[in-house]
């Protein structure tokens, strides 16, 4: 051989012997932290021998022979399977993101350590009862415990970021159920929004478009400041707020979810059912952690979050319960008029002045200087408007009340609510439950079913939607909450079933205003129009209606589009194919669909040509936020056929409704056909609207293809109950959806049936990673069971935790 091959031939066999070696340390790198899910493995700290079988998709069925010990090790089995995503919540609720994410951080730090969770948390975990305490106490010991026994063998997440896990205390916990409640508010998003509308546009036009309820849609049971111009001033917290939720999964808002239950009269068991299917952003890993656990005087089994040790939703030997979000408007701000622009001390307050409590934080950035962060507070609760620089400070700042400063105590709610096994005992438990406020719908084996609302309701001045109140007198501040007894609840209704879709609780006859937020009543009038479609139902018709996809709102809405062409007939080709395609729908929004393409992209155009003209583009944008919103009341406008809002102001002439209808189906159907091209029947739902399940560092092209899942096609919209929530404004990608499907069967422990996506595991290659990701994509379940006999002898891999002797 020459020379010159021995060279090449030498530089290959390098080259080659490196990718291998990095391909080995890489693996490594990934592997070393997947948990030990069989065998002995030696705990300190443990008390006595614990059991954990793991089923073929990893969720564990926890024996122990305390509560202490099994308290202690599910917050072993977070630590294995979610430490990073432990690290992330923690991290964020105390505000302290950018010390390991940088300046890009920032904003986020600066919301958290504004509204003061952290703080709350700490002062709350001081007051809480005894046994809740030691429950959470044996959690962190058991994050704490594996945090020592696998140094160096983290998750890949922190060997990138090079950091190592904080230790998890009793005050992390509260803080994870109130950042919780921070999510699933929307109240600040809405009570901003109109109130731009309204300085805007005014109180006349402006109510047109507020969110309201449809007269018979199926139910469950302020002068001073107009010339203030003062609601964009709260824009930064809404700013944050979006950049959070951008780093835990997506840009958007979680569009509700379903819960219902149907008596024993209506089962074919002749016991209840119950159907829960929450709706959260989609991410990698999910929120929910899946377990069953099982003690002498403890048997519950369902879904918990990370962070607190307690079944949140699912099932003991007696009861069953599931959850919606109630949707309630536990949030308001306040316009205060303080001293001076640049440094406030005081704030006008009924007459006189009151000072604001002032409190100095400082944020450590990664890579960067330290910043330091001034907040304020009034009694009723923080400064929000002044998160960023000076130069954009007023001398009006904006204060907020939100229900989640208040002291309350969540965990022992659910503390309780695991042990109930009774309606008596479900409700005793719902008193220690204030936010976020809840649709709790409740299912027994003795064949009750009920409903109750969970949360403290603010009673307030006024019955109207909650825009910015004037800050300068206490007209407008809280006067206590509605008594526990008050709060809407219903039991054993003559129906025989309950259903709760985040619609209207109460009828207006109802004392006290709860909420203008509800969402669109299509999801709630398909699955009521279920339930009365057939006498009976069967586990397996439950896990139909989760995935069905039939609209009411197309349904209502495309006799209406195609009354617009009745007398115009449409000229393009490809449009006059749309409108045969609409008269020919079964209103099934499926994947493969077309009209439902047509449809949806009209009603983007829809919406752009109504009121964009009047409201710009970035108010547009701030208006779907919550598509609910512009869905429901562009609907009601169309139904009523006549309004201003369909005029396009830069235009001579004035437009009606019925031409603006034919200018957005004429623009949708260019709009597809630039950007799917090909022929008509082509144009498939699923190659618009997709699902993905994004990660943390799923941003970067390279990393998204690791960490990330999807995309892939979906059916679904906002209006069907199987939910593929998009933003209107954006892509057709789904943000929201259902972040697990649970079905309870009081007949038969063994029968219940679960799916969530993307998988058990937090962590990247691990096997239980995304492998629920192609049941939840094609409707389908797993069974579990909840006998220990039939757990013991079935073939789980099985992990005995010891104590160190």
């Amino acid at each position: 051989m020459s020379f010159q091959k021995r060279v090449i031939v030498g530089v290959g066999a390098t080259v080659l012997s490196i990718g291998i070696a990095l391909v080995i340390f890489v693996y490594y790198l990934v592997t070393e932290s997947f948990p030990q899910t069989s065998g002995i493995l030696q705990v300190p700290s443990l008390h006595s021998e614990t059991k954990v079988y793991r089923d073929e998709y990893g969720v564990p069925h926890l024996l122990a022979d305390t509560d202490r010990d099994a308290y202690f090790t599910v917050g072993f089995l977070h630590a294995q399977d979610r430490l990073w995503q432990l690290e992330l919540l923690r991290r964020a609720g105390e505000g302290r993101l950018a010390e390991v994410l940088g300046e890009p951080a920032l904003p986020i730090d600066r919301m958290f350590r504004t509204i003061g969770i952290w703080r709350h948390a700490v002062g709350a975990a001081k007051s809480i009862d005894e046994p809740t305490r030691h429950s959470l106490q044996a959690y962190a010991e058991g994050i704490n415990s594996f945090l020592q026994s696998h140094k160096g063998k983290y998750p890949v997440e922190f060997d990138l970021l090079g950091i190592e896990p904080q230790p998890w205390s009793v005050e992390h916990s509260i803080l994870i159920s109130r950042l919780m409640a921070w999510e699933l508010n929307y109240s600040r998003w809405v009570d901003i929004t109109l109130g731009l509308l309204v300085e805007r546009f005014g109180e006349a036009k402006a109510s047109e478009i507020f969110p309201t309820w449809p007269e018979g849609a199926p139910i469950v049971v302020p002068d001073g400041i107009r010339d203030k111009k003062v609601a964009g001033l709260a824009m930064e917290l809404l700013h944050a707020d979006q950049a959070y939720r951008k780093l835990v999964g997506s840009g958007g808002f979680q569009s509700g979810s379903n819960a219902w239950a149907v008596s024993g009269a209506k089962s074919v068991t002749g016991k209840p059912l119950l159907a829960n299917d929450p709706h959260l952003m989609l991410s990698a890993p999910g929120r929910w952690y899946e377990l069953h656990v099982s003690t002498p005087g403890l048997d519950v089994a369902g879904a918990t979050i990370v962070g607190v040790p307690f079944v949140i939703i699912g099932r003991n030997r007696h009861i069953a319960w599931g959850v919606t979000n109630a949707m309630m408007d536990d949030e308001d701000f306040y316009v205060e008029e303080a001293d001076s622009i640049q440094h406030p001390t005081r704030y006008r307050f009924n007459n006189g002045w009151r000072p604001f409590e002032e409190r100095i934080d400082t944020i450590l950035v990664k890579d960067g200087r330290p910043i330091l962060l001034t907040t304020y507070w009034t009694h009723r609760g923080p400064v929000v408007n002044r998160l960023e620089k000076a130069a954009a400070y007023s001398r009006n700042v904006i204060s907020m009340r939100w229900m989640g400063h208040e002291q309350s105590n969540e965990p022992r709610a659910f503390f309780l609510l695991n042990r109930a096994t009774n309606w008596r005992e479900f409700r005793e438990a719902l008193r220690f439950f204030s936010v976020p406020a809840q649709n709790f719908v409740y299912a027994d084996v003795e064949g009750n079913i009920g409903y109750h609302t969970g949360g403290k309701l603010p009673i307030r001045e006024t019955k109207s939607p909650t825009l910015p109140f004037p800050g300068w007198t206490d007209k407008y501040d809280w006067k206590g909450f509605v008594p526990f007894d008050e709060m809407p609840h219903e039991f054993n209704p003559p129906e025989g079933f309950i259903a709760t879709a985040n619609n209207k609780i109460a009828s207006d006859s109802y004392p006290h205003y709860i909420s203008n937020l509800w969402e669109p009543h299509w999801r709630i009038a398909r699955i009521t129009e279920l339930l009365k479609s057939k006498p009976k139902f069967s586990v397996e018709d439950f896990e139909r209606m989760q995935n069905d996809l039939v609209s009411p709102h197309a349904r209502e809405l495309v006799p209406v589009i195609l009354k617009a062409f009745a007398e115009n007939e449409a000229s393009d080709a490809d449009l006059r194919t749309a409108l045969t395609y609409f008269r020919n729908w079964d209103y099934r929004m499926n994947k493969e669909d077309v009209a439902t393409t047509l449809f949806q992209s009209f009603f983007g155009r829809m919406i752009r040509h109504t009121f964009e003209d009047e409201m710009g583009p970035g108010l547009v944008a701030l208006y779907d936020t919550l598509p609910g919103i512009p869905l429901s009341a562009l609907t009601r406008l169309m139904q009523k056929g006549y309004s201003t809002w369909f005029d396009n102001i830069k235009t001579p002439q004035v437009e009606g409704m019925n031409e603006i209808i034919r200018l957005s189906m004429e623009n949708a159907v260019i709009d597809l056909r630039n950007l799917l091209g090909g022929e008509l029947k082509e144009w498939q739902w699923g190659r618009l609207h997709t699902v993905e399940f994004p990660h943390v560092f799923g941003a970067e092209k390279l990393a998204r293809t690791v960490f990330n899942r999807g995309p892939f096609p979906a059916g679904g919209s906002h209006s069907t109950v199987n939910n593929g929530h998009f933003t209107l404004g954006a892509s057709y990608r789904e943000t929201v959806g259902p972040s697990i499907r649970q079905i309870f069967d009081l007949s038969d422990v063994n029968n219940g049936r679960a799916v969530m996506p993307p998988g058990q595991s937090g962590q990247v290659f691990q096997k239980h990673y995304d492998d629920q990701l192609q049941l939840w994509l094609n409707g389908a379940y797993r069974q579990w069971t909840m006998d220990r006999s039939r757990i013991e002898n079935a073939n789980y891999e099985l992990l005995i935790l010891q104590p160190v002797r």
